[in-house]
């Protein structure tokens, strides 16, 4: 699965809005859906002029669900195993 792909899978035909950023469902995050695609061919603008992207999930629970980039929680990255400081 390309999460970049400029089509989008068939299966975002049956997202749903979930408006907080985790499966509306089953309440999963992001980081645990079996499949993602980034719509970046259609960015909104924001009040203050960023631009925002649709992402779409494919959660393990069968639900399909997409959230705005914006909406995407802050992480600590500091507590990834793979962090590594310049």
């Amino acid at each position: 699965m390309d999460a970049f792909a400029t089509l989008p899978p068939e299966w975002t035909n049956q997202a749903i809005h979930a408006y907080e950023f985790c499966c509306p469902n089953c309440h999963s995050t992001s980081r645990e859906a079996e499949k993602v695609w980034l719509n970046r061919r259609s960015p909104v603008l924001t009040e203050d002029r960023r631009r925002k992207w649709q992402e779409f999930y494919y959660c393990h629970c069968g639900t399909v669900w997409w959230a705005w980039s914006s909406d995407r929680p802050p992480k600590d990255i500091s507590n990834q195993p793979d962090y590594n400081p310049t």
